[in-house]
């Protein structure tokens, strides 16, 4: 499978925020370009959400689901892939 289709819009990702003075992780919300490339993210972290109960397990098990088969992002090195 191609980078194009594995990444390509938006995901759910797990970022490690080691510049941090206690390193945490969190999810956000990760953007790509048409070639698969990070192209911006989330600066605060997000919560899942919806507008009904069956919404709201949706978007945990998206969440999940990216969480378990991406690695995790380290703030650090995202933060030198964007100008």
């Amino acid at each position: 499978m191609s980078k194009e289709q594995i990444l390509t819009g938006w995901n759910y990702r797990v970022i490690k925020h080691d510049e941090a003075e206690n390193p945490y992780f969190a999810m956000h919300e990760v953007y790509y370009d048409e070639i698969g490339d990070i192209e911006g993210w989330t600066i605060e972290s997000v919560n899942p959400e919806g507008d009904t109960s069956e919404e709201l397990s949706q978007d945990l098990d998206f969440m999940i689901y990216d969480a378990k088969n991406h690695p995790v992002l380290l703030w650090s090195e995202l933060e030198k892939t964007v100008p």
